[in-house]
């Protein structure tokens, strides 16, 4: 069966957009929790109970989010591999506790960089913390805290989600910024 291949271009776009990430989002993986993707673009976020996100702040130039294509000529498939690495300085007794709760399960996960771009990490799949270091350093300057990866795949890269002002809202999920 032959593919239909639609080629569009892509203008030079502006020098207006800055690496990196600000936060993320994270709440329990809910089967259903997103609507469908349109055109790269997820309209809503929607659940049968209620969903609570919470932010992760991290300092600048601190954390990253990479999609690698994992396409196989041989074998006829193609897909995403999504890692969002985060970095959180000083670290706290409730750090192990809370972040023991994220390694139990998978996770719905939304990235927020710099530009207030939202992404849904593995939007129909979830999301897992699949590596990390808690860190001391050696030296008094050194790097003291937790350096975490998330890894989703997905057939699709992670689809831009829809926000009025920058707060992503949905029917019964709420994105809860902690204080």
């Amino acid at each position: 069966m032959a593919c239909t291949v639609t080629v569009t271009g892509r203008a030079l776009p502006c020098k207006d957009s800055l690496g990196g990430i600000k936060q993320i989002w994270v709440a329990a993986w809910v089967d259903g929790l997103w609507t469908a993707v349109s055109s790269g673009s997820i309209a809503n976020a929607t659940s049968a109970s209620a969903t609570v996100f919470k932010n992760y702040d991290m300092h600048k130039n601190t954390g990253s989010f990479t999609q690698t294509v994992n396409a196989s000529i041989e074998n006829g498939t193609i897909f995403y591999t999504q890692v969002v690495s985060c970095v959180f300085s000083n670290e706290i007794a409730a750090d192990i506790s809370n972040f023991q709760d994220l390694t139990k399960g998978r996770l719905a996960l939304v990235v927020q960089d710099v530009n207030d771009n939202l992404f849904v990490m593995g939007n129909t799949r979830g999301v897992e913390l699949t590596g990390g270091t808690l860190e001391t350093g050696v030296a008094m300057g050194d790097f003291n805290g937790l350096k975490y990866e998330f890894t989703g795949e997905e057939q699709i890269a992670a689809p831009f989600l829809a926000a009025a002002a920058g707060v992503p809202s949905g029917d019964k999920v709420t994105f809860t910024a902690t204080t």
